[in-house]
């Protein structure tokens, strides 16, 4: 045990001298941090707003339609005078008169940089509200308050569970799934590969080959993963503890920036039709409040552990193979693409989830979930839906015993091929 722990000491050691671990211990936090502020600062940023010259020949929308911060509309009587005029961020609108009364087209005309895609889905939601209330009030003789508070209402469908009366969330769901199980495979991928890179080294230098003379192969390759494991879990935890105290200075310097943010996502209905639909499009972030109040839902300390487990439990797994393989290798071998290809099992995962989750209970998904080499993206990936604990169980225990076994067979190989 004394030896083991000596070993499991050094490999410490040797990450926590290392510039490159501090580095990206600091550096990942404040970009993910980064990632999470950037949108909701650049939402805030006062826009400068597009002017579209609008030459109508039809006479039902040039004075009709209603600027907003983004669109600035002005009325010009030929297309040649508008493009006379048009400058840097300007465009002309250019409805044709047809011979039916109701027009069928019209053109965004633009010289130089195209309109951006916000621009063009603006002036199309208000030329397509403009003839149908211009229909409604000429054909119909209905007045468009009336048919616009008809078409605004729409029933939600609730997916709850039966006994305890839980949203689901199935939408919120899946896609923390998903990115929950690429972490749990990237996380694998990049410290296994450091584990190779390591014995290289080792390799190079012949420290492996002094260590291996005096310990038993199953305590120096033992220790060898617990200690890049404990990194591992350290840095994992450091990533946390620093990207929430970022975001909570981040809130804290700019609290008005988002509380707003934050009000929107609160909302609890958001128009989809009618003259409510054209204020979304003067929302700078326009999120359904689904999305917080799934992520509010989840027990994230129990993801978190669960995240946590099956991380080493995988580490362990596939560690202890690629660093068997690894002492075969050339130290001039590339560490990146030897460990793709032995991690490919998860990677198939990443390939296959989006169809077992659409029935997360499914053979698919019960396949995945018991076969060790598949089991950690699986289960990770299944446990938003409510996984029950024996399935959890069965295909950690599963999980674990392989990752034993892996250590046991890798140590006959290690010393082995070490000592030449």
């Amino acid at each position: 045990m004394k030896k083991l722990l000596l070993i499991v000491a050094r490999e410490c050691r040797m990450r926590f001298r290392r510039p490159s671990f501090w580095v990206l211990t600091l550096l990942v936090p404040l970009l993910l941090a980064a990632l999470y502020a950037l949108p909701v600062v650049a939402a805030h940023r006062a826009a400068e707003p597009t002017t579209v010259l609008v030459v109508d020949q039809t006479g039902l929308f040039a004075d009709a339609l209603p600027p907003t911060p983004t669109v600035d509309y002005r009325s010009m009587p030929s297309v040649d005078h508008a493009l006379r005029q048009a400058a840097d961020n300007t465009f002309v609108l250019y409805i044709p008169l047809r011979e039916t009364t109701i027009p069928h087209d019209a053109f965004l005309l633009y010289q130089g940089a195209t309109p951006s895609p916000e621009v063009r889905n603006t002036v199309e939601h208000h030329l397509q509200q403009l003839l149908r209330n211009a229909i409604l009030e000429d054909v119909y003789h209905l007045e468009p308050s009336v048919y616009h508070s008809v078409e605004a209402t729409h029933i939600s469908l609730h997916t709850q569970d039966a006994a305890t009366g839980r949203e689901s969330y199935l939408a919120v769901k899946t896609v923390l799934a998903l990115v929950l199980a690429a972490l749990l495979v990237l996380a694998v991928v990049v410290f296994a590969g450091q584990t190779m890179r390591a014995i290289q080294e080792e390799r190079q230098n012949r420290v492996a080959e002094i260590v291996a003379t005096s310990v038993r192969p199953l305590q120096l390759l033992a220790g060898k993963m617990i200690g890049v494991a404990t990194t591992a879990m350290l840095q994992l935890a450091l990533w946390i503890a620093l990207t929430a105290t970022a975001i909570a200075g981040i809130q804290a310097a700019a609290p008005t920036l988002f509380d707003q943010a934050q009000a929107r996502h609160e909302q609890r209905s958001f128009a989809t039709k009618g003259e409510a639909a054209t204020a979304q499009y003067d929302t700078p972030v326009a999120l359904v409040d689904q999305t917080v109040e799934g992520l509010a839902a989840i027990r994230l300390p129990l993801v978190a552990g669960a995240f946590a487990l099956l991380f080493l439990l995988a580490f362990l797994l596939y560690g202890s193979l690629i660093a068997a393989v690894a002492t075969r290798l050339d130290t001039e071998a590339e560490p990146l693409q030897w460990t793709l290809l032995l991690a490919s099992p998860l990677l198939l995962v990443l390939v296959l989830l989006p169809i077992a989750l659409r029935q997360p209970a499914g053979a698919l998904a019960m396949a995945l979930t018991f076969v060790p080499f598949t089991a950690p993206a699986a289960l990770i990936a299944r446990l938003p839906f409510g996984l029950p604990a024996w399935q959890f169980a069965a295909g950690s225990i599963l999980l674990a015993l392989f990752a034993l076994l892996a250590i046991v067979l890798a140590a006959r190989t290690y010393r082995r091929n070490l000592i030449k």
